[in-house]
Protein backbone atom coordinates (compact mmCIF):
# COMPACT_ATOMS: atom_id res chain seq x y z
CA UNK A 1 0.00 0.00 0.00
CA UNK A 2 1.28 3.57 -0.75
CA UNK A 3 1.05 6.27 1.49
CA UNK A 4 1.61 9.98 1.22
CA UNK A 5 4.06 11.82 3.56
CA UNK A 6 1.65 12.30 6.01
CA UNK A 7 0.54 8.51 6.04
CA UNK A 8 -2.69 8.68 4.49
CA UNK A 9 -3.57 6.12 2.15
CA UNK A 10 -5.13 7.12 -0.78
CA UNK A 11 -8.36 5.63 -1.77
CA UNK A 12 -8.17 4.57 -5.61
CA UNK A 13 -10.50 3.50 -8.66
CA UNK A 14 -10.03 -0.39 -9.36
CA UNK A 15 -9.65 -1.30 -12.44
CA UNK A 16 -13.37 -2.38 -13.64
CA UNK A 17 -12.87 -2.96 -17.20
CA UNK A 18 -14.25 -0.08 -18.69
CA UNK A 19 -12.62 -0.28 -22.04
CA UNK A 20 -13.15 3.70 -22.38
CA UNK A 21 -16.64 4.05 -21.29
CA UNK A 22 -17.08 7.00 -18.55
CA UNK A 23 -17.03 6.23 -14.59
CA UNK A 24 -18.56 8.43 -12.88
CA UNK A 25 -18.47 9.04 -8.87
CA UNK A 26 -22.19 8.47 -7.67
CA UNK A 27 -22.50 8.53 -3.78
CA UNK A 28 -19.84 8.92 -0.95
CA UNK A 29 -21.01 6.31 1.60
CA UNK A 30 -18.53 7.43 4.00
CA UNK A 31 -18.31 11.31 5.05
CA UNK A 32 -15.20 13.17 6.14
CA UNK A 33 -14.24 12.05 9.71
CA UNK A 34 -16.00 8.63 9.77
CA UNK A 35 -14.54 5.75 10.91
CA UNK A 36 -14.10 2.45 8.14
CA UNK A 37 -12.37 -0.79 7.99
CA UNK A 38 -10.66 -2.11 5.26
CA UNK A 39 -13.11 -4.05 2.66
CA UNK A 40 -15.87 -1.53 3.50
CA UNK A 41 -17.78 0.13 0.80
CA UNK A 42 -17.13 3.92 0.72
CA UNK A 43 -17.63 5.44 -2.48
CA UNK A 44 -20.23 3.96 -5.46
CA UNK A 45 -19.22 4.81 -8.80
CA UNK A 46 -21.42 4.47 -12.27
CA UNK A 47 -20.07 2.33 -14.96
CA UNK A 48 -22.77 1.73 -18.37
CA UNK A 49 -25.91 1.90 -15.62
CA UNK A 50 -24.76 -0.66 -13.32
CA UNK A 51 -23.17 0.77 -9.59
CA UNK A 52 -20.08 -0.42 -8.07
CA UNK A 53 -18.76 0.01 -4.35
CA UNK A 54 -15.13 0.83 -4.32
CA UNK A 55 -13.90 -0.75 -0.92
CA UNK A 56 -11.64 0.93 1.19
CA UNK A 57 -8.17 -0.03 0.87
CA UNK A 58 -7.37 0.10 4.77
CA UNK A 59 -9.25 0.95 8.09
CA UNK A 60 -8.99 4.28 9.15
CA UNK A 61 -11.23 7.92 9.15
CA UNK A 62 -12.11 9.84 5.48
CA UNK A 63 -9.93 12.41 5.84
CA UNK A 64 -9.99 14.40 2.61
CA UNK A 65 -12.63 13.74 -0.76
CA UNK A 66 -10.80 14.33 -4.07
CA UNK A 67 -13.42 13.52 -6.49
CA UNK A 68 -17.39 14.31 -6.48
CA UNK A 69 -20.70 13.41 -7.60
CA UNK A 70 -20.42 13.27 -11.38
CA UNK A 71 -16.89 13.38 -12.01
CA UNK A 72 -15.35 11.88 -14.59
CA UNK A 73 -12.91 9.25 -13.23
CA UNK A 74 -10.42 6.42 -14.80
CA UNK A 75 -8.30 3.85 -13.26
CA UNK A 76 -6.36 4.08 -9.85
CA UNK A 77 -7.72 8.11 -9.72
CA UNK A 78 -7.32 8.85 -6.25
CA UNK A 79 -11.16 9.31 -4.93
CA UNK A 80 -9.98 10.68 -1.64
CA UNK A 81 -7.95 9.98 1.73
CA UNK A 82 -7.78 7.39 4.76
CA UNK A 83 -5.74 8.29 7.82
Amino acid sequence: MTTDATGWQPITLPDLGANDQPIRVSTWLTQIGEEVVVGDPVVEVLLKGVTFDVAAPASGQLRRIDRFENDVVVTNDVLGWLE
